[in-house]
């Protein structure tokens, strides 16, 4: 049964990506627990309109630029309407807007922390900090970085969760030859460690091992001409596999036989590592942020002390040569994900804030 009170998110970018996905399983997992899930964006961002209409009510405005604030007392009416009674709001550059909202309806203010940034303490950030009633940090090592310790007690850290609805288990025919495959997921870019990742995969073939790599998920022209071209002039085209975005990512990570995320920047948290260890994929993954609080190196998924050609070739032919130990990493990180990072629990915690 719905509840009598609403949730509004406030979204909007130039790309769909892990923060726009988190939004909409957040919308969908609200409806589960009994509230009603509003996503506030652009009216101009037909995207983002189409995919929030499956889960939420999409309330379009002119949200970029300084028009916003025309659209406020119509958005404040719309909110008391349909007792909307808790604004989300993802990014600073809405911060203020929905704080006039606040003001104008008496709603509380949740502030999503998905970066590692250290928190800013001038006069403007200390207010909003005093404005703001709750700070969610998506992992601890955001929360490190950004608590206040004079307002501790408004910052409250919450996991992100992945929607497990959206992986079941399913069968997935395999069409590699005895291959092993290696899975790349996310955004493809030079600072999330895709060419040191081609790197290994170029030593894996020297090295004789049979070896394949698909490549799932948005990239720029620019990291797609650099990509293109070192498989080209190292003659790679016929075990490098660009599959570019996915929505259907479950059939994807089913398919493959372990997830390389070699990130060489902080990472807030690392979704679609949950993703791939909740669909029995082990993982591979670097040191650069809440990893090492997600994966224990060896147990449930194994973790880079550097982000190299031939420490992510190592990686891999360790989970090659040893399938004991790939067994054991696959069904502990299965485990892992199950029990602690799920959308149920996500939204288990931001409901009682």
């Amino acid at each position: 049964m719905i509840e009598n009170k609403g949730f509004l998110n406030i979204m909007d970018s130039s790309v769909w990506g892990g923060m726009e996905q988190y939004v909409y399983d957040m919308s969908e997992e609200l409806q589960r627990q009994g509230i009603v899930p509003f996503v506030l964006t652009d009216m101009r961002n037909t995207e983002f309109i189409d995919r929030y209409d499956e889960v939420a009510t999409v309330i379009p405005i002119k949200l970029s630029g300084n028009s916003r604030y025309l659209y406020a007392n119509t958005v404040a009416k719309f909110m008391c309407k349909h007792n909307i009674d808790t604004i989300l709001c993802h990014t600073g550059k809405f911060i203020l807007f929905a704080l006039l909202l606040k003001k104008l309806t008496g709603a509380k203010i949740l502030f999503f922390k998905h970066n590692v940034l250290p928190a800013k303490t001038d006069i403007y950030h200390r207010w909003i900090q005093d404005q703001v009633d709750g700070f969610i940090c998506v992992s601890k090592c955001v929360y490190d970085a950004q608590v206040v310790q004079e307002k501790q007690n408004k910052y409250h850290l919450v996991y992100n969760g992945i929607n497990t609805h959206r992986f079941p288990k399913i069968e997935v025919e395999q069409f590699h030859d005895g291959n092993f495959i290696v899975g790349y997921a996310g955004r493809v870019s030079i600072d999330k460690g895709i060419m040191e990742l081609l790197g290994a995969i170029k030593i894996l073939h020297e090295q004789g091992k049979k070896v394949e790599l698909r490549i799932c998920g948005g990239v720029s022209e620019d990291t797609l001409n650099q990509i293109n071209e070192y498989i080209q002039f190292n003659h790679m085209e016929m075990y490098v596999k660009n599959l570019g975005f996915k929505k259907d990512v479950n059939q994807f990570y089913r398919s493959i036989d372990c997830l390389v995320v070699p990130s060489k920047i902080q990472e807030a948290f690392g979704l679609v590592i949950c993703e791939s260890m909740y669909c029995n994929t082990p993982v591979i993954t670097s040191k650069s942020g809440a990893q090492e609080e997600i994966i224990t190196n060896g147990e449930d998924g194994l973790l880079l002390d550097t982000v190299a050609d031939m420490t992510i070739a190592d990686a891999i032919a360790y989970l090659m040569d040893n399938p004991v130990e790939y067994k054991k990493i696959r069904e502990k990180g299965y485990h892992r994900v199950e029990s602690t990072f799920t959308i149920e629990n996500m939204v288990a915690s931001i409901k009682s804030l």
